[in-house]
Protein backbone atom coordinates (compact mmCIF):
# COMPACT_ATOMS: atom_id res chain seq x y z
CA UNK A 1 0.00 0.00 0.00
CA UNK A 2 1.48 3.44 -1.09
CA UNK A 3 0.11 6.81 -0.06
CA UNK A 4 -0.14 10.06 -1.67
CA UNK A 5 -1.05 13.85 -1.21
CA UNK A 6 -3.05 16.39 -2.82
CA UNK A 7 -3.22 19.20 -2.12
CA UNK A 8 -5.11 22.57 -1.84
CA UNK A 9 -3.84 26.29 -2.41
CA UNK A 10 -5.20 29.42 -0.46
CA UNK A 11 -3.90 32.98 -0.19
CA UNK A 12 -1.38 34.49 -2.37
CA UNK A 13 -1.51 35.79 -5.36
CA UNK A 14 -4.71 38.52 -5.98
CA UNK A 15 -6.60 38.06 -9.48
CA UNK A 16 -8.09 40.96 -10.77
CA UNK A 17 -11.90 40.07 -11.97
CA UNK A 18 -10.86 39.18 -15.17
CA UNK A 19 -8.58 37.04 -14.89
CA UNK A 20 -11.30 35.36 -12.00
CA UNK A 21 -13.56 35.11 -14.47
CA UNK A 22 -11.24 33.40 -17.05
CA UNK A 23 -9.91 30.84 -15.20
CA UNK A 24 -13.62 30.60 -13.82
CA UNK A 25 -14.75 30.08 -17.05
CA UNK A 26 -11.85 27.64 -18.27
CA UNK A 27 -13.09 25.52 -15.39
CA UNK A 28 -16.80 25.59 -15.97
CA UNK A 29 -16.08 24.76 -19.30
CA UNK A 30 -13.93 21.32 -18.59
CA UNK A 31 -16.61 20.74 -16.37
CA UNK A 32 -19.56 21.44 -19.07
CA UNK A 33 -17.46 19.17 -21.24
CA UNK A 34 -16.66 16.22 -18.63
CA UNK A 35 -21.18 16.25 -18.36
CA UNK A 36 -21.01 16.03 -22.00
CA UNK A 37 -18.67 13.46 -22.53
CA UNK A 38 -20.34 11.17 -19.30
CA UNK A 39 -23.42 11.61 -21.70
CA UNK A 40 -22.29 9.85 -24.54
CA UNK A 41 -20.74 7.01 -22.58
CA UNK A 42 -24.06 6.78 -21.34
CA UNK A 43 -25.74 7.01 -25.02
CA UNK A 44 -22.98 4.49 -25.80
CA UNK A 45 -23.63 1.81 -22.94
CA UNK A 46 -27.45 1.92 -23.59
CA UNK A 47 -26.71 1.13 -26.97
CA UNK A 48 -24.83 -1.70 -26.13
CA UNK A 49 -27.58 -3.25 -24.25
CA UNK A 50 -30.12 -2.80 -27.21
CA UNK A 51 -27.89 -4.20 -29.49
CA UNK A 52 -27.71 -7.54 -26.85
CA UNK A 53 -31.15 -7.60 -26.30
CA UNK A 54 -31.83 -7.56 -29.99
CA UNK A 55 -28.89 -10.19 -30.50
CA UNK A 56 -30.71 -12.66 -28.22
CA UNK A 57 -33.55 -11.93 -29.69
CA UNK A 58 -32.73 -13.40 -32.97
CA UNK A 59 -32.91 -17.09 -34.10
CA UNK A 60 -29.99 -18.70 -34.45
CA UNK A 61 -27.85 -16.30 -33.03
CA UNK A 62 -26.09 -18.93 -30.58
CA UNK A 63 -25.44 -21.53 -33.91
CA UNK A 64 -24.32 -18.60 -35.90
CA UNK A 65 -21.32 -17.91 -33.52
CA UNK A 66 -22.72 -14.55 -31.96
CA UNK A 67 -23.98 -13.36 -35.84
CA UNK A 68 -27.56 -13.58 -36.50
CA UNK A 69 -29.18 -14.06 -40.41
CA UNK A 70 -31.45 -11.16 -41.12
CA UNK A 71 -34.16 -11.73 -43.61
CA UNK A 72 -35.33 -8.74 -46.01
CA UNK A 73 -37.64 -10.43 -48.21
CA UNK A 74 -35.78 -12.92 -50.48
CA UNK A 75 -32.39 -11.62 -49.40
CA UNK A 76 -30.45 -12.97 -45.95
CA UNK A 77 -27.35 -10.94 -44.43
CA UNK A 78 -25.23 -11.94 -41.62
CA UNK A 79 -25.31 -9.16 -39.18
CA UNK A 80 -22.07 -9.14 -36.45
CA UNK A 81 -23.53 -8.57 -33.31
CA UNK A 82 -20.52 -9.00 -31.85
CA UNK A 83 -18.52 -6.65 -33.34
CA UNK A 84 -20.80 -3.90 -33.27
CA UNK A 85 -21.44 -4.60 -29.32
CA UNK A 86 -17.50 -4.40 -28.66
CA UNK A 87 -17.18 -1.04 -30.85
CA UNK A 88 -19.89 0.40 -28.74
CA UNK A 89 -18.43 -0.66 -25.45
CA UNK A 90 -15.07 0.51 -26.95
CA UNK A 91 -16.29 4.17 -27.37
CA UNK A 92 -18.31 3.94 -24.05
CA UNK A 93 -15.05 3.26 -22.39
CA UNK A 94 -13.20 6.05 -24.27
CA UNK A 95 -16.06 8.69 -23.74
CA UNK A 96 -16.14 7.93 -19.52
CA UNK A 97 -12.22 8.28 -19.26
CA UNK A 98 -12.04 11.36 -21.02
CA UNK A 99 -15.13 12.36 -18.71
CA UNK A 100 -12.97 11.83 -15.65
CA UNK A 101 -9.93 13.22 -17.37
CA UNK A 102 -11.50 16.57 -18.46
CA UNK A 103 -13.19 16.60 -14.55
CA UNK A 104 -9.79 16.02 -13.26
CA UNK A 105 -8.33 19.13 -15.34
CA UNK A 106 -11.12 21.29 -14.00
CA UNK A 107 -10.47 20.47 -10.52
CA UNK A 108 -6.99 20.98 -11.41
CA UNK A 109 -7.52 24.92 -12.26
CA UNK A 110 -9.80 25.32 -9.17
CA UNK A 111 -6.94 24.33 -6.82
CA UNK A 112 -4.00 25.69 -8.88
CA UNK A 113 -5.72 29.09 -9.17
CA UNK A 114 -7.59 28.91 -5.52
CA UNK A 115 -10.97 29.87 -7.35
CA UNK A 116 -12.68 29.50 -4.25
CA UNK A 117 -10.81 29.45 -1.54
CA UNK A 118 -12.30 32.87 -0.40
CA UNK A 119 -15.76 30.68 -0.01
CA UNK A 120 -14.14 27.68 1.58
CA UNK A 121 -12.21 30.19 4.21
CA UNK A 122 -15.43 31.67 4.85
CA UNK A 123 -16.94 28.47 5.20
CA UNK A 124 -14.23 26.92 7.35
CA UNK A 125 -14.32 30.18 9.98
CA UNK A 126 -18.21 29.66 9.98
CA UNK A 127 -17.92 26.47 10.87
CA UNK A 128 -15.15 26.92 13.82
CA UNK A 129 -17.20 29.65 15.30
CA UNK A 130 -20.31 26.95 15.71
CA UNK A 131 -18.03 24.77 17.03
CA UNK A 132 -16.44 26.93 19.64
CA UNK A 133 -20.05 28.41 20.33
CA UNK A 134 -21.17 24.39 20.92
CA UNK A 135 -17.96 24.06 23.26
CA UNK A 136 -17.97 26.56 25.06
CA UNK A 137 -21.65 25.95 26.15
CA UNK A 138 -22.05 22.28 26.53
CA UNK A 139 -18.41 21.34 27.14
CA UNK A 140 -19.16 18.09 28.49
CA UNK A 141 -21.67 17.02 25.90
CA UNK A 142 -19.32 17.89 22.91
CA UNK A 143 -16.53 16.03 24.67
CA UNK A 144 -19.09 12.75 24.86
CA UNK A 145 -19.61 13.66 21.08
CA UNK A 146 -16.01 14.36 20.23
CA UNK A 147 -15.27 10.61 21.75
CA UNK A 148 -18.21 8.68 19.92
CA UNK A 149 -16.88 10.50 16.79
CA UNK A 150 -13.24 9.36 17.46
CA UNK A 151 -14.02 5.80 18.70
CA UNK A 152 -16.51 5.19 15.29
CA UNK A 153 -13.30 6.79 13.10
CA UNK A 154 -10.54 3.90 14.70
CA UNK A 155 -13.55 1.19 14.23
CA UNK A 156 -14.18 1.89 10.89
CA UNK A 157 -10.44 2.88 9.82
CA UNK A 158 -9.41 -0.24 11.11
CA UNK A 159 -11.54 -1.77 9.46
CA UNK A 160 -11.00 -0.65 6.08
CA UNK A 161 -7.13 -0.62 6.86
CA UNK A 162 -7.26 -4.36 7.91
CA UNK A 163 -5.57 -3.73 11.23
CA UNK A 164 -5.92 -1.72 14.43
CA UNK A 165 -4.73 2.19 14.16
CA UNK A 166 -5.17 4.47 16.58
CA UNK A 167 -4.61 7.35 14.15
CA UNK A 168 -7.95 6.59 12.64
CA UNK A 169 -9.57 7.99 15.55
CA UNK A 170 -7.37 11.33 14.98
CA UNK A 171 -8.31 11.50 11.33
CA UNK A 172 -12.07 11.21 11.95
CA UNK A 173 -11.84 14.90 13.63
CA UNK A 174 -9.76 16.92 11.06
CA UNK A 175 -12.66 18.32 10.23
CA UNK A 176 -13.37 19.98 13.98
CA UNK A 177 -10.21 20.15 14.82
CA UNK A 178 -9.80 23.54 14.78
CA UNK A 179 -12.85 24.43 16.16
CA UNK A 180 -12.66 21.81 19.15
CA UNK A 181 -9.23 23.95 19.87
CA UNK A 182 -10.76 27.55 19.49
CA UNK A 183 -13.80 26.44 21.83
CA UNK A 184 -11.42 24.45 24.39
CA UNK A 185 -9.20 27.90 24.10
CA UNK A 186 -12.22 30.22 24.81
CA UNK A 187 -13.23 28.10 27.77
CA UNK A 188 -9.40 28.58 29.44
CA UNK A 189 -9.50 32.25 28.60
CA UNK A 190 -12.33 33.15 29.58
CA UNK A 191 -14.09 34.04 26.67
CA UNK A 192 -17.39 32.17 27.23
CA UNK A 193 -20.58 33.56 25.56
CA UNK A 194 -20.83 35.35 22.71
CA UNK A 195 -17.17 37.16 23.46
CA UNK A 196 -15.50 34.18 21.96
CA UNK A 197 -16.92 35.09 18.55
CA UNK A 198 -14.89 38.47 18.01
CA UNK A 199 -11.71 36.38 18.30
CA UNK A 200 -9.45 33.93 16.02
CA UNK A 201 -7.04 33.89 18.89
CA UNK A 202 -8.35 32.41 21.95
CA UNK A 203 -5.94 29.65 22.02
CA UNK A 204 -2.99 32.26 22.03
CA UNK A 205 -4.79 33.97 25.16
CA UNK A 206 -5.41 30.51 26.73
CA UNK A 207 -1.76 30.01 25.97
CA UNK A 208 -0.65 33.39 27.62
CA UNK A 209 -2.45 31.73 31.22
CA UNK A 210 -1.13 28.41 30.99
CA UNK A 211 2.56 29.56 30.30
CA UNK A 212 2.43 31.85 33.46
CA UNK A 213 2.30 29.07 35.09
CA UNK A 214 4.22 25.66 33.04
CA UNK A 215 6.81 28.27 32.52
CA UNK A 216 8.03 28.87 35.79
CA UNK A 217 7.24 25.65 36.75
CA UNK A 218 9.83 23.81 34.34
CA UNK A 219 12.56 26.68 34.55
CA UNK A 220 12.72 25.54 38.45
CA UNK A 221 12.55 21.50 36.20
CA UNK A 222 15.25 22.39 33.35
CA UNK A 223 17.08 25.51 34.65
CA UNK A 224 16.60 28.65 32.90
CA UNK A 225 20.31 28.94 31.76
CA UNK A 226 20.51 28.98 27.91
CA UNK A 227 24.37 28.61 26.41
CA UNK A 228 24.32 28.49 22.71
CA UNK A 229 27.80 27.62 21.05
CA UNK A 230 28.44 26.44 17.42
CA UNK A 231 29.54 23.33 16.59
CA UNK A 232 30.95 21.62 13.50
CA UNK A 233 29.00 18.57 11.48
CA UNK A 234 31.29 15.56 10.34
CA UNK A 235 29.21 15.79 6.89
CA UNK A 236 27.20 18.74 5.25
CA UNK A 237 23.53 18.47 5.96
CA UNK A 238 22.22 21.55 5.25
CA UNK A 239 23.10 22.05 1.44
CA UNK A 240 23.27 24.89 -1.22
CA UNK A 241 19.18 25.87 -1.85
CA UNK A 242 17.65 27.50 -4.47
CA UNK A 243 14.85 27.40 -3.49
CA UNK A 244 11.53 26.13 -1.34
CA UNK A 245 11.91 22.36 -1.55
CA UNK A 246 15.38 22.24 -1.35
CA UNK A 247 15.27 23.87 2.07
CA UNK A 248 12.28 21.72 3.26
CA UNK A 249 14.74 18.57 2.44
CA UNK A 250 17.28 20.19 4.16
CA UNK A 251 15.62 21.08 7.17
CA UNK A 252 14.05 17.40 7.36
CA UNK A 253 17.90 15.74 7.17
CA UNK A 254 18.74 18.24 10.00
CA UNK A 255 15.72 17.47 12.12
CA UNK A 256 16.05 13.24 11.45
CA UNK A 257 19.37 13.54 11.75
CA UNK A 258 19.59 14.84 15.01
CA UNK A 259 16.37 12.67 16.10
CA UNK A 260 18.07 9.67 15.38
CA UNK A 261 16.08 8.58 12.51
CA UNK A 262 18.73 8.84 9.83
CA UNK A 263 22.43 8.71 10.18
CA UNK A 264 24.25 10.86 8.07
CA UNK A 265 27.51 10.66 9.97
CA UNK A 266 27.06 14.06 11.46
CA UNK A 267 28.26 14.61 14.54
CA UNK A 268 25.31 17.05 15.15
CA UNK A 269 22.77 16.31 18.40
CA UNK A 270 19.71 17.71 19.52
CA UNK A 271 18.54 21.28 20.31
CA UNK A 272 20.57 22.29 16.87
CA UNK A 273 19.83 24.48 14.21
CA UNK A 274 21.60 25.45 11.15
CA UNK A 275 22.56 29.40 9.59
CA UNK A 276 23.36 29.24 6.12
CA UNK A 277 25.37 32.58 4.83
CA UNK A 278 24.93 33.30 1.26
CA UNK A 279 26.73 35.73 -1.31
CA UNK A 280 25.12 38.38 -3.60
CA UNK A 281 26.67 39.19 -7.06
CA UNK A 282 26.99 42.90 -5.24
CA UNK A 283 29.15 41.67 -2.06
CA UNK A 284 26.08 41.55 0.08
CA UNK A 285 24.94 39.11 2.73
CA UNK A 286 21.48 36.95 2.53
CA UNK A 287 20.78 34.07 5.16
CA UNK A 288 19.05 31.21 5.50
CA UNK A 289 17.80 30.13 8.99
CA UNK A 290 16.64 26.29 9.59
CA UNK A 291 14.52 25.56 12.43
CA UNK A 292 13.84 21.66 13.59
CA UNK A 293 11.12 21.33 15.95
CA UNK A 294 10.61 19.87 19.10
CA UNK A 295 12.96 17.47 20.58
CA UNK A 296 11.85 16.86 24.03
CA UNK A 297 15.50 16.18 25.32
CA UNK A 298 14.91 17.37 29.17
CA UNK A 299 18.32 20.03 28.68
CA UNK A 300 17.07 21.60 25.13
CA UNK A 301 15.73 24.39 24.47
CA UNK A 302 13.62 22.65 21.95
CA UNK A 303 11.60 20.92 24.84
CA UNK A 304 7.74 20.11 24.86
CA UNK A 305 6.76 23.26 27.20
CA UNK A 306 8.14 25.82 25.08
CA UNK A 307 5.43 25.56 22.86
CA UNK A 308 3.05 26.62 24.93
CA UNK A 309 5.03 30.13 25.56
CA UNK A 310 5.24 30.10 21.67
CA UNK A 311 1.61 30.34 21.24
CA UNK A 312 1.10 33.31 23.77
CA UNK A 313 -0.86 36.68 22.56
CA UNK A 314 1.61 38.20 24.53
CA UNK A 315 4.86 39.23 22.17
CA UNK A 316 7.44 39.16 25.86
CA UNK A 317 6.13 35.96 26.75
CA UNK A 318 6.85 34.46 23.16
CA UNK A 319 10.58 35.86 23.12
CA UNK A 320 11.12 34.38 26.85
CA UNK A 321 10.39 30.92 25.32
CA UNK A 322 13.96 28.79 25.36
CA UNK A 323 13.60 28.36 21.91
CA UNK A 324 13.29 31.84 20.38
CA UNK A 325 15.79 32.94 22.77
CA UNK A 326 18.35 30.30 21.49
CA UNK A 327 17.94 30.89 17.34
CA UNK A 328 17.65 34.67 18.44
CA UNK A 329 20.89 34.47 20.10
CA UNK A 330 22.31 32.29 17.33
CA UNK A 331 21.50 34.55 14.56
CA UNK A 332 23.48 37.26 17.11
CA UNK A 333 26.51 34.64 17.12
CA UNK A 334 26.22 34.27 13.29
CA UNK A 335 26.38 38.28 12.73
CA UNK A 336 23.22 38.40 10.69
CA UNK A 337 23.18 42.21 9.96
CA UNK A 338 20.10 44.30 10.70
CA UNK A 339 19.65 45.05 6.92
CA UNK A 340 20.56 41.88 5.58
CA UNK A 341 17.77 39.74 4.25
CA UNK A 342 17.01 36.76 6.06
CA UNK A 343 14.80 33.48 4.97
CA UNK A 344 13.26 31.24 7.83
CA UNK A 345 11.78 27.71 7.51
CA UNK A 346 10.98 25.79 10.19
CA UNK A 347 8.75 22.60 11.05
CA UNK A 348 6.37 22.35 13.83
CA UNK A 349 8.20 24.11 16.94
CA UNK A 350 10.44 25.67 14.75
CA UNK A 351 8.10 27.19 12.67
CA UNK A 352 6.45 28.56 15.52
CA UNK A 353 9.97 29.93 16.50
CA UNK A 354 10.68 31.17 12.73
CA UNK A 355 6.87 33.10 13.08
CA UNK A 356 7.76 34.58 16.53
CA UNK A 357 10.64 36.19 15.38
CA UNK A 358 9.49 37.66 12.36
CA UNK A 359 7.00 38.98 14.29
CA UNK A 360 9.00 40.19 17.84
CA UNK A 361 12.37 41.30 16.50
CA UNK A 362 10.94 43.02 12.98
CA UNK A 363 12.60 46.11 14.52
CA UNK A 364 16.36 44.22 14.47
CA UNK A 365 16.53 42.00 11.71
CA UNK A 366 14.99 41.90 8.09
CA UNK A 367 12.80 39.03 7.89
CA UNK A 368 11.88 39.11 4.47
CA UNK A 369 10.12 35.73 4.44
CA UNK A 370 9.06 32.49 6.67
CA UNK A 371 7.94 29.04 5.31
CA UNK A 372 6.40 26.99 8.46
CA UNK A 373 5.67 23.10 7.90
CA UNK A 374 2.99 21.96 10.18
CA UNK A 375 3.12 24.85 12.26
CA UNK A 376 0.36 26.74 14.37
CA UNK A 377 0.86 30.53 13.41
CA UNK A 378 -2.34 31.48 12.27
CA UNK A 379 -2.40 34.02 15.16
CA UNK A 380 1.33 35.09 15.08
CA UNK A 381 1.59 39.24 14.32
CA UNK A 382 3.50 38.93 11.32
CA UNK A 383 3.94 42.55 9.60
CA UNK A 384 2.67 42.66 6.10
CA UNK A 385 6.49 43.19 4.27
CA UNK A 386 7.13 39.40 5.86
CA UNK A 387 6.20 36.85 3.35
CA UNK A 388 4.88 33.70 4.93
CA UNK A 389 4.49 30.00 3.22
CA UNK A 390 2.70 27.92 5.34
CA UNK A 391 2.33 23.77 4.56
CA UNK A 392 -0.01 22.03 6.53
CA UNK A 393 -2.29 18.37 6.80
CA UNK A 394 -5.28 18.84 7.11
CA UNK A 395 -5.65 15.60 9.63
CA UNK A 396 -1.92 16.36 11.79
CA UNK A 397 -3.82 18.34 14.32
CA UNK A 398 -0.70 20.15 15.32
CA UNK A 399 -1.28 22.92 12.51
CA UNK A 400 -4.40 23.21 13.69
CA UNK A 401 -3.65 23.80 17.40
CA UNK A 402 -3.75 27.32 16.75
CA UNK A 403 -7.28 27.24 16.16
CA UNK A 404 -8.12 29.13 13.29
CA UNK A 405 -7.42 29.52 9.37
CA UNK A 406 -4.07 31.50 8.56
CA UNK A 407 -4.71 34.68 6.71
CA UNK A 408 -5.21 34.91 3.17
CA UNK A 409 -3.71 37.71 1.91
CA UNK A 410 -1.21 38.30 -1.12
CA UNK A 411 1.47 37.67 1.29
CA UNK A 412 0.15 34.91 3.06
CA UNK A 413 0.27 31.61 1.17
CA UNK A 414 -0.79 28.11 2.54
CA UNK A 415 -0.45 24.99 1.18
CA UNK A 416 -2.97 22.30 2.57
CA UNK A 417 -2.25 18.62 1.74
CA UNK A 418 -4.74 15.30 1.97
CA UNK A 419 -3.33 12.34 2.15
CA UNK A 420 -4.92 9.35 1.09
CA UNK A 421 -4.16 5.80 -0.67
CA UNK A 422 -3.10 6.01 -4.16
CA UNK A 423 -5.05 5.16 -6.62
CA UNK A 424 -4.55 1.42 -8.75
CA UNK A 425 -6.61 3.50 -12.03
CA UNK A 426 -5.46 5.31 -14.57
CA UNK A 427 -5.54 8.75 -13.53
CA UNK A 428 -3.29 10.51 -14.75
CA UNK A 429 -3.69 13.35 -12.40
CA UNK A 430 -3.31 11.55 -9.28
CA UNK A 431 -1.60 13.13 -6.05
CA UNK A 432 2.29 12.82 -5.55
CA UNK A 433 3.38 9.85 -3.83
CA UNK A 434 4.97 9.83 0.08
CA UNK A 435 8.07 8.53 0.10
CA UNK A 436 9.47 6.26 2.32
CA UNK A 437 5.91 5.37 4.14
CA UNK A 438 4.86 2.57 6.15
CA UNK A 439 2.09 0.45 4.55
CA UNK A 440 -0.12 1.58 7.68
CA UNK A 441 -1.88 5.03 8.21
CA UNK A 442 0.81 7.24 9.94
CA UNK A 443 0.16 10.79 11.73
CA UNK A 444 0.64 13.10 9.02
CA UNK A 445 3.28 15.57 10.74
CA UNK A 446 6.17 14.44 9.81
CA UNK A 447 7.96 16.45 7.13
CA UNK A 448 7.66 13.59 4.33
CA UNK A 449 4.27 14.92 4.05
CA UNK A 450 5.11 18.46 4.01
CA UNK A 451 6.96 18.06 1.33
CA UNK A 452 4.83 15.84 -0.59
CA UNK A 453 2.05 18.39 -0.28
CA UNK A 454 4.36 21.40 -1.67
CA UNK A 455 5.39 19.13 -4.54
CA UNK A 456 1.91 18.56 -5.53
CA UNK A 457 1.14 22.25 -5.29
CA UNK A 458 4.33 22.71 -7.24
CA UNK A 459 3.01 20.35 -10.28
CA UNK A 460 -0.59 22.16 -10.29
CA UNK A 461 1.42 25.53 -11.82
CA UNK A 462 -0.60 27.99 -9.30
CA UNK A 463 0.56 31.51 -9.99
CA UNK A 464 0.61 32.21 -6.23
CA UNK A 465 3.06 29.42 -5.56
CA UNK A 466 5.65 30.39 -8.26
CA UNK A 467 5.29 33.79 -6.93
CA UNK A 468 5.97 33.18 -3.57
CA UNK A 469 8.86 30.74 -4.61
CA UNK A 470 10.24 33.30 -6.48
CA UNK A 471 10.22 35.32 -3.71
CA UNK A 472 12.02 32.95 -1.51
CA UNK A 473 14.73 32.28 -4.49
CA UNK A 474 15.24 36.01 -4.33
CA UNK A 475 15.81 36.28 -0.41
CA UNK A 476 18.60 33.82 -0.82
CA UNK A 477 19.96 34.56 -4.12
CA UNK A 478 23.42 34.18 -4.59
CA UNK A 479 26.39 31.61 -3.86
CA UNK A 480 26.32 29.35 -0.27
CA UNK A 481 29.68 30.67 1.79
CA UNK A 482 29.21 28.79 4.56
CA UNK A 483 26.76 27.12 7.10
CA UNK A 484 27.02 27.01 10.39
CA UNK A 485 25.63 24.68 13.47
CA UNK A 486 24.65 26.03 16.47
CA UNK A 487 23.61 24.06 19.41
CA UNK A 488 21.44 24.96 22.63
CA UNK A 489 21.43 23.82 26.14
CA UNK A 490 19.73 24.68 29.50
CA UNK A 491 20.89 24.31 32.86
CA UNK A 492 20.64 25.70 36.07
Amino acid sequence: MSWQVTSTISGGHRYSTADYNQYLGVATALSDASRTYASLSDIWNATVLQLQAQRYGTPLVNALGGGAILCSGSDHISFPYDRLIQRCSDHAGACHIMAKRLAQLADLVIRAHSLYSQADDRNRRILNELLQATVTAFPKESLAMAGILSFGGFILGSAKEGRTNGIHALDSLDWAQEGLMSGAGSAIAGLGGLRGLFHTDEVNIAAKRIAKITAPGYDLVQGNELSVTQVHANTAVVRESHGVADSMEDLRRLAEERLGKIDLGSGLDYGTIAISRYRREDGSNAWLVTIPGTDGEPDSPFGWPQNVELMSSDSKQRMQADSARMVAEAMRQAGIGSDEPVAMIGHSQGGIVAATLASDLKDEYDIEHVVTAGSPVANHPIPESTWVTSVEMDDELVAALDGAANPNTENWLTVRGTVGQTPDDDSIFTGTEVQDAPDAKEITHWLKYHQAAYRNATDMGSAALEAHERHFQNVIDGDLEEVTYWQGRMSK
